[in-house]
């Protein structure tokens, strides 16, 4: 999943995974994405940081339903490479585990900012790299991520697709 971090003055775009195990590697990206560099991403970062940590596991990979992911060039490289696919709502990001771990890195991100704010977007990189690594340290926070989402779905169930309270608190 893709996110843009901002200190107000300089930002830089990222795009990262996580699995139950781990965090995996927070890639640095630039310009716009679209199809062709979301399945770049996936090809040579994504897959091969998986298949590291990985080697012979199963790939269950979960994405939202932009225009990006859902685009054809995307689904055929999935329909290849990944062993499932796990149909997600759309407009459900609020479930997403990963969101939880760009919230998580952000309020680390604000605690640098007191100290020392970036002064360009290097400097910004570094530092984000930083939040995105001592948020992955804490496995027993990854593994609570997706853990958590059976509960979750049981709350969204529960709600009949209206606000979960799971969701709001």
């Amino acid at each position: 999943m893709s996110t843009c971090i901002r200190n107000g003055r300089v930002s830089v775009l990222c795009w990262g995974w996580i699995s139950h195990e781990v965090a995996g590697i927070l890639h640095h990206r630039e310009g716009h994405l679209d199809s062709p560099k979301y399945q770049h991403i996936l090809q040579n970062v994504m897959l091969p940081s998986v298949r590291m940590l990985y080697p012979d596991g199963t790939i269950h990979f979960q994405q939202d339903h932009s225009s990006i992911h859902d685009s054809r060039v995307v689904q055929e490289w999935l329909s290849v490479q990944a062993d499932e696919v796990i149909d997600w709502p759309p407009r459900a990001s609020d479930m997403n585990p990963i969101e939880h771990m760009w919230s998580e890195m952000k309020r680390t991100l604000q605690e640098t900012w007191l100290i020392l704010p970036p002064r360009n977007s290097d400097e910004l990189w570094i530092i984000v790299s930083d939040a995105w690594d001592e948020v992955a340290s804490s496995q027993r926070y990854i593994r609570s991520l997706i853990e958590s989402m059976t509960r979750r779905r049981k709350s969204v169930v529960d709600a009949r697709r209206f606000w979960a309270s799971y969701l709001r608190g």
